[in-house]
């Protein structure tokens, strides 16, 4: 079954849902050894992202609803879309892509608490590595705290792969959407990475919105559109890439982030313990 998959690979089309998540995503962020160059930089980065990103998820996400509904018949057209999942593998020249379109309802009616749940998620990255996957995940920042791009270098260790990459953070959160960013940062003379590692980097983006009832107009959950990418230096048919597949299947059919986030929005939903 592997074989057929590695001959589809290779004789797909040159374009690909990865590489439009790559070109969405990746913004190719190069920072100097100046610090006002490098804050100037992030600042940039981070207009760029609030920007840009939300059009680009709801784009994509757009296209693999499309998709999925191209391949329904009968009864099936007006069932729901969501959840949602399209998880491709794209070979490049000398790299190959692992990227994933997801979309879920997220019961619940407060954007602002979805917003914070997906925070939190995001600000727990390590902790979910060593729970769910046995990797070991030290994260340290690289800016200043009050910097509104937040920079960290990430380094992975344990089942899977090993892999240091510099994430930059952003995010927004307006009365009609929220939006998550993490790109990775390949060029900076301070905080050098390989280029030459397995897996070079991951990428996510993700966009909210309240979902509404067309005859009341009351939000009745919020829609999650999450892009993920994960780029890797070996070609599709590396019997790796097969296991990274499996390796990285939670997060890229969003078992783990939905987990996490309705689990963060169950524990804000009880009531604290009184003391006596």
């Amino acid at each position: 079954m592997f074989a057929t998959l590695q001959s589809a690979l290779l004789h797909a089309p040159l374009h690909s849902t990865g590489q439009d998540i790559l070109k969405a995503l990746h913004f190719n962020t190069q920072l100097s050894r100046d610090p006002e160059e490098r804050k100037k930089a992030l600042m940039v980065h981070h207009a760029r992202s609030v920007a840009s990103i939300p059009s680009a998820v709801d784009k994509i996400a757009q296209v693999a609803i499309d998709k999925a509904l191209a391949h329904r018949k009968g009864a099936d057209i007006d069932k729901p879309v969501t959840p949602l999942s399209q998880i491709d593998i794209t070979g490049c020249k000398d790299f190959s892509l692992i990227s994933s379109v997801f979309m879920s309802e997220i019961p619940h009616t407060s954007l602002e608490k979805v917003h914070e749940a997906i925070s939190r998620y995001f600000d727990d990255i390590p902790a979910w590595m060593e729970r769910h996957f046995g990797i070991d995940a030290e994260r340290k920042r690289l800016n200043n705290a009050d910097a509104p791009a937040v920079y960290w270098r990430l380094k992975l260790d344990g089942s899977g792969i090993p892999a240091t990459v510099n994430h930059v953070f952003c995010s927004e959160l307006t009365n009609s959407y929220g939006m998550f960013h993490i790109d990775a940062i390949t060029d900076d003379p301070l905080n050098p990475v390989s280029s030459t590692n397995v897996v070079e980097y991951g990428l996510n983006g993700i966009t909210i919105t309240p979902r509404k009832d067309p005859m009341t107009g009351q939000t009745t959950s919020v829609t999650l559109r999450w892009l993920v990418v994960y780029r890797y230096n070996l070609l599709p048919d590396d019997p790796i890439i097969r296991q990274e597949l499996e390796n990285i299947r939670p997060i890229l059919n969003g078992d783990l982030i939905t987990s996490a986030v309705c689990g963060y929005l169950q524990e804000s939903r009880q009531p604290s313990p009184q003391s006596d």
